[in-house]
């Protein structure tokens, strides 16, 4: 019973591993932040509308009441700025759940003010629960924005002393309004998971060189740049190592290519393995590869780069291996390409003093100032 309970909520995202599932919520809640926005601002609006509906009719009521409905909606408004703010995912899934217990508080407050409304008001339950729900992407949202407009709604009869035939009345109406709303919340899920997936495909074999598994080139363009940004913005350190692979055309030439490749795939593994979670590696060329390291000064990419180093001097097999490479620290006000370019002119004057040598870059000098050719 529980598992069926998650399927309707979750779909097939239940289904998801804990990073592809985090994903694919980052992207949902990207592709609903305009409805989201025009939905949480917009319902608000219908307090005032219907005041105004009030004052034609009854002025001295609507007076009366006019205090209660600028509450009403002055606390949905700051509920729709922190659902819409940069905030963790989880401050603005509860938002949500606030906004759905202060819309239904105000049917509830409107009712009791009025009683000879109570018509209405299990309709304009229903239709805002089915609204809103899909929009709640985590299933524990889901679960708490339904008892969130359930509370005030049947503390409303409990108060109104309402009769056992009411309650089922209500209840009935509220588990309608909840399974179209969790019906057409799992069609949505299910749809965006499908585009999230293909997407996420498409973006693999663009992004992502098929012989070592690494970010290729476009991958890096793409995602580095963000990250760096982000690490930017945040005031974070960033440093980049730029690798090349010592006398790899030798060893193609001698080797074939097919073991050309293999220890492509080794060097990549072990960058892989050197590098710690959330720093990005790439295969820029055919024996060149790229690292961006947040959170990282030059002393840091430089043990960085010192311990790939030598675990690839250090790989067995037929074919000795061994990398030049470069190191900079990304300056304040240095553009990404920049840094890139200083750690690749390093990485030559490596290859210049005799290849296996990791060097610093030098962080006043122009980013190409060694003439000559570097060899492979």
């Amino acid at each position: 019973m529980a598992w069926k309970w998650t399927r309707a909520l979750d779909g097939n995202i239940a289904s998801l591993e804990r990073g592809e599932r985090r994903n694919f919520f980052v992207y949902a809640y990207r592709n609903t932040a305009a409805s989201r926005t025009a939905l949480t601002f917009g319902l608000p609006l219908l307090f005032l509308i219907g005041w105004t509906r009030d004052y034609a009719v009854s002025p001295a009521m609507a007076m009366e009441s006019l205090p209660r409905r600028l509450l009403l909606f002055s606390l949905l408004v700051a509920m729709a700025l922190l659902i819409r703010a940069r905030l963790r995912a989880h401050w603005r899934e509860a938002a949500l759940v606030g906004y759905a217990c202060v819309f239904s508080a105000g049917i509830a407050m409107t009712t009791l003010a009025e009683p000879e409304r109570m018509s209405l008001t299990h309709v304009a339950a229903v239709l805002t629960t089915i609204i809103v729900l899909p929009f709640a992407l985590h299933r524990a949202t889901a679960a708490a924005v339904i008892v969130a407009f359930s509370i005030p709604l049947f503390a409303m009869l409990a108060i109104q002393g309402a009769g056992p035939a009411l309650f089922l009345a209500y209840a009935g109406y509220t588990l309608v309004g909840v399974g179209i709303g969790l019906g057409y919340r799992r069609v949505w899920l299910d749809t965006s998971l499908d585009v999230f997936q293909l997407r996420q495909r498409l973006l693999s074999r663009i992004h992502v060189d098929s012989l070592t598994g690494l970010l290729n080139r476009e991958g890096w363009q793409t995602r580095a740049v963000r990250a760096f940004e982000r690490a930017l913005s945040e005031q974070r350190r960033v440093a980049v190592a730029y690798f090349d692979l010592d006398h790899f055309k030798r060893a193609n030439d001698t080797h074939g290519h097919a073991m050309g490749d293999m220890l492509l795939r080794t060097v990549a593994k072990t960058l892989r393995e050197q590098c710690r979670a959330g720093e990005l590696v790439a295969r820029v060329g055919g024996e060149e590869f790229l690292a961006l390291l947040p959170d990282a000064g030059e002393d840091d990419a430089y043990a960085c780069a010192e311990r790939v180093r030598r675990a690839v001097a250090a790989l067995p097999g037929p074919i000795p291996a061994s990398v030049s490479c470069g190191v900079a620290a990304c300056q304040a006000g240095e553009p990404l390409e920049l840094a890139v370019a200083r750690a690749d002119a390093a990485m030559l004057e490596a290859k210049r003093r005799g290849r296996n040598l990791v060097l610093r870059a030098d962080a006043h000098a122009p980013p190409f100032t060694v003439a000559g050719p570097a060899g492979e």
